[in-house]
């Protein structure tokens, strides 16, 4: 376990509301797993091969029912954990987790984290919390799709897929997102995604490049997007 793993998984998400202990637990079982743009990490119909965490980079959740074409819902990053299935079931993968970004990911393997859990109940609770993190998630992405007003739906999007402003991009010019990624996640059109990226740019709340954003004000994006749809 390096000491820049720590810091990431004691800063933010399911390992940071852990004991050290715990988190130390984890982390010494882990291994390095790296992950180019474009990478799936773990596909639909995988086996469930192990728990990872995010180090740095982006790493994006596809979905879809058997009758639907799989499409981008959400963009997880540093501190978040992926892979649950690899603890409770040895089943095929219902989701697909793509990088988006260079990305660094601590993989813990299932032929190592099972039997952390067999031996100590508390290990299996305690990573069992993340099927109570992924639910929050799912209702979270639900919610921001259920938002009428377009613009503030794409803020709200915009806000979640960024980190709520918690993390700090890994590319100086910004965060790696295109207008289509976007428009997926928010059901919008490009076209769409642009007018109103532009009106965030103006008001100071991003900053915009060639399929790069910076988050520069996340309480006044919150604000806009959690303000009152009929406003």
């Amino acid at each position: 376990m390096s000491a820049r793993w720590d810091a990431v998984f004691a800063a933010r998400g399911w390992l940071s509301e852990q004991p050290a202990a715990f988190r130390a637990l984890v982390l010494g079982e882990a291994v390095a797993a790296p992950a180019e743009p474009g990478q799936g990490v773990c596909r639909i119909d995988d086996e469930a091969s192990g728990l990872y965490g995010i180090v740095s980079g982006a790493i994006g959740v596809e979905a879809g029912h058997r009758r639907q074409t799989p499409l981008l819902g959400h963009v997880m990053r540093a501190g978040d954990w992926f892979g649950l299935k690899a603890a409770a079931s040895s089943d095929p993968r219902e989701l697909t987790y793509r990088a988006l970004e260079p990305t660094k990911l601590a993989c813990v393997p299932r032929a190592r984290l099972l039997p952390l859990m067999q031996r100590d109940p508390e290990v299996a609770i305690r990573v069992a919390q993340l099927g109570e993190v992924g639910g929050r998630l799912g209702a979270w992405v639900a919610r921001d799709l259920l938002t009428p007003d377009a613009g503030r739906r794409l803020a709200a999007v915009l806000l979640r897929v960024l980190g709520m402003g918690e993390v700090a991009p890994d590319d100086a010019q910004g965060f790696w997102l295109t207008h289509k990624q976007l428009g997926e996640m928010a059901n919008l059109s490009r076209h769409h995604v642009g007018r109103k990226l532009a009106q965030f740019e103006a008001a100071g709340w991003v900053t915009c490049g060639y399929n790069r954003i910076r988050l520069l004000d996340a309480d006044g994006l919150g604000a806009f997007a959690y303000g009152d749809d009929a406003a």
